[in-house]
């Protein structure tokens, strides 16, 4: 097997792990919360693999980086609605945190479109910290349900996530995947404008 071929399978295992999961949910109920937090699991193992990979073999391009991002979206956003299937009591708290960020999700691309042309692929570290708190969120609310503390704090980090990353399109001086913090991409403008 090619190994180039290795990042691009581990996205699309990731896009369709999100799917199974809402399948698993609506037709087993809760019968289906330990293979549903097994999937959730898996794709977020797929995800942290993907880039080690990719980076390791050389194989990092912008097209992989948007479609890990999109596969991102899919994954995350079926694994939520997943959760909400499942634990329809904490539909009250959690739709309106998830309508906020997922209003605030598109801002960055949005900016990124209007002043590069393309897609926001920034991968920054915030973004990182904020998809492993969403796992330990998703993962509580599908074996437990209510979880108001750990539901508010990934609910800022995400709303941090997403500002820093509308930032980080506002000060780049050209487009660029895998920025990973706002200092970065300051340091970037800052030595394009002494060079």
């Amino acid at each position: 097997m090619n190994p180039r071929r290795i990042p691009p399978g581990l996205i699309a295992f990731r896009a369709l792990t999100g799917p199974a999961e809402l399948l698993l949910a609506a037709t087993l109920g809760l019968r289906a919360v330990p293979a549903c937090i097994a999937l959730l699991s898996a794709g977020v193992i797929s995800d942290i693999l993907d880039g080690v990979i990719a980076r390791r073999i050389g194989s990092v391009t912008p097209a992989l980086r948007r479609w890990d991002g999109r596969a991102d979206l899919l994954f995350w956003a079926c694994g939520v609605a997943t959760a909400l299937l499942l634990r329809p009591e904490l539909r009250p708290s959690a739709i309106p945190m998830i309508v906020t960020l997922a209003l605030a999700e598109a801002v960055a691309p949005a900016v990124s479109l209007v002043r590069f042309g393309e897609d926001a692929s920034t991968h920054h570290l915030l973004s990182k910290l904020f998809a492993l708190a969403l796992w330990l969120l998703v993962t509580v609310w599908l074996a437990a349900g209510r979880a108001p503390v750990l539901q508010w704090t990934v609910f800022i980090l995400g709303l941090a996530s997403q500002a820093e990353a509308v930032a980080i399109m506002l000060v780049l001086p050209a487009w660029r995947a895998d920025v990973p913090s706002l200092w970065f991409a300051l340091r970037l403008r800052l030595a394009q404008q002494f060079s």
